[in-house]
């Protein structure tokens, strides 16, 4: 069973620059919607962008890439400075929102893929490869959502970790067949990226566990 890491460096290095920018977007837009200032913007641009890949590498005890080659942060930096000037365009806070919710689903997509491939190649199992991709998609939301203050996007009911999910099966289950690396890239993406904003688009969510006020249950 043959990874994205194992085939193409090329096609490895894409995921990585499309998810950075994704994810840089996502946490500059974000700060920006919170009237950080530039370098508050480029700080959290940075952070979430690479936070991800942190998580992944450490739970897989590798060293962490962007310390080994560290393109991805001076991407990040620069597309987050150059977030700033259209933020100010955008100047109601459904505009940037949508954007951040956008940016994120792709980074999700990307990331959770990418977290995949890692951890395959890295040899642990189906199932593991499967964990750690979710987590190495949901982590930069979650950062970016502690940084800001806020509850984390996928602790709120949002069908987020769910679509995630859905990607990481569909990318582990899709290198078992004769599929080209660019279809077991792509289609695990776009499936979450689609379960994502179909859920946002109709409001689809998790029901809460609610706990009455007597704690009875």
């Amino acid at each position: 069973m043959g990874t994205l890491i194992e085939t193409s460096d090329l096609l490895t290095n894409t995921v990585v620059v499309l998810g950075t920018v994704a994810w840089a977007v996502s946490g500059a837009m974000a700060a920006a919607r919170h009237r950080l200032d530039w370098f508050g913007v480029v700080v959290l641009g940075v952070i979430v962008a690479v936070g991800g890949g942190t998580v992944r590498d450490l739970l897989l005890d590798l060293e962490v890439s962007w310390i080994e080659q560290p393109w991805p942060v001076f991407l990040a930096a620069g597309v987050a400075l150059l977030t700033i000037p259209p933020a100010r365009r955008w100047a109601t806070a459904v505009d940037q929102w949508q954007i951040v919710l956008a940016a994120d689903a792709l980074g999700l997509g990307l990331f959770t893929v990418l977290g995949c491939d890692t951890a395959l190649h890295a040899g642990t199992s189906s199932v593991v490869a499967v964990i750690l991709g979710v987590m190495g998609g949901i982590s930069g939301g979650v950062i970016r959502d502690l940084l800001l203050t806020r509850t984390p996007v996928v602790l709120t009911g949002e069908i987020y970790a769910l679509a995630a999910i859905a990607g990481a099966v569909a990318y582990v289950l899709l290198l078992r067949t004769s599929i080209s690396p660019v279809g077991a890239l792509w289609i695990p993406v776009l499936l979450t990226f689609g379960l994502r904003a179909i859920a946002l688009r109709r409001a689809w969510s998790i029901p809460a566990a609610r706990i009455d006020r007597d704690g009875d249950g």
